[in-house]
């Protein structure tokens, strides 16, 4: 390549039009002219010898190779900059990125984060709610937390900790239907409470061998978390996660009235290979480490 003194200039250049599809918008960014743009790129696929953009009459393309050279120059970039920052990092401070799913953020994360705060004032946090796991470099995402045991490639997998099923429900719909005495004759008469694409009432049932469907009497949310609220107004039972609900059931809120069970799965805590080691990674990590030793 003869032209190397500026080949890490145009694939930064690059980098920046491929997420645009657009010269105009990465000059703007890069403070450049549209035509300083295509010059660059033009000169870049020259040294490449192949071309990296499809150049359609209104809109851009990236072609396959253009396409795979994005993918690995956003991995490599990402990584510069995450090592650049750990290097000139004197204090646990910066931004932290992390990704998880509605019911882990509201239920579990964000009644805690006053304590994450209070330890590590200096990280700014941005929480994204991702119901499905994305690939964590081409997101710019720092941090993922998912129930059950992903299989992302290049990702670093973290086991936090178990997790168990509990039916929850009001202590006034408890006494009203004598749930207390522990006479599962008694689960034909309540409502069951489900969250959508959850089996975990079947399930519970079908550990405990008790014969009742829990479909025949229900009431069904399509979010995960609205059943938990519906319990807490008396409209039936509803069954969650012990880590979403102890704090309801230590202010009195709810109440167990049967008995819990393990769900077979962890929670995990998830990093782009490579960066398990950074600051920013393991000050979540022990934060999330000494949350769970305070619970327990």
């Amino acid at each position: 390549m003869k032209n190397k003194p500026f080949l890490l200039r145009n694939l930064h250049t690059f980098e920046v039009a491929s997420q645009h599809l657009s010269f105009t918008k990465a000059g703007t960014e890069l403070n450049l002219t549209q035509g300083a743009v295509s010059h660059r790129i033009r000169g870049l696929e020259d040294d490449l010898g192949f071309k990296l953009f499809i150049r359609l009459p209104r809109k851009l393309e990236l072609t396959k190779e253009g396409k795979r050279l994005r993918e690995t120059l956003t991995e490599s970039l990402s990584s510069i900059y995450n090592e650049i920052e750990d290097i000139t990092s004197d204090e646990l401070k910066g931004e932290i990125v992390i990704a998880t799913t509605p019911a882990f953020a509201s239920g579990w994360l964000i009644p805690r984060l006053k304590n994450f705060k209070q330890k590590y004032p200096g990280f700014n946090l941005t929480i994204r709610i991702e119901e499905d796991q994305v690939d964590l470099r081409l997101n710019n995402i720092d941090i993922a937390i998912y129930y059950g045991k992903p299989s992302l490639k290049d990702t670093h997998i973290h086991p936090l900790f178990d997790e168990r099923i509990v039916p929850v429900c009001t202590h006034e719909y408890a006494v009203k239907y004598g749930l207390f005495k522990q006479n599962y004759e008694d689960l034909h008469d309540i409502n069951f409470i489900h969250a959508q694409e959850s089996n975990a009432w079947s399930r519970w049932l079908k550990h405990f061998n008790i014969g009742v469907d829990p479909y025949e009497k229900a009431y069904t949310f399509s979010q995960r978390g609205m059943n938990i609220q519906a319990a807490k107004h008396s409209l039936g039972v509803a069954i969650g996660r012990l880590s979403f609900v102890a704090k309801m059931i230590e202010d009195g809120e709810l109440v167990v009235p049967f008995p819990t069970l393990n769900s077979n799965n962890k929670y995990y805590l998830l990093c782009s290979d490579g960066m398990q080691k950074h600051q920013k990674i393991n000050a979540v990590l022990s934060w999330i480490k000494e949350e769970r030793a305070s619970r327990d």
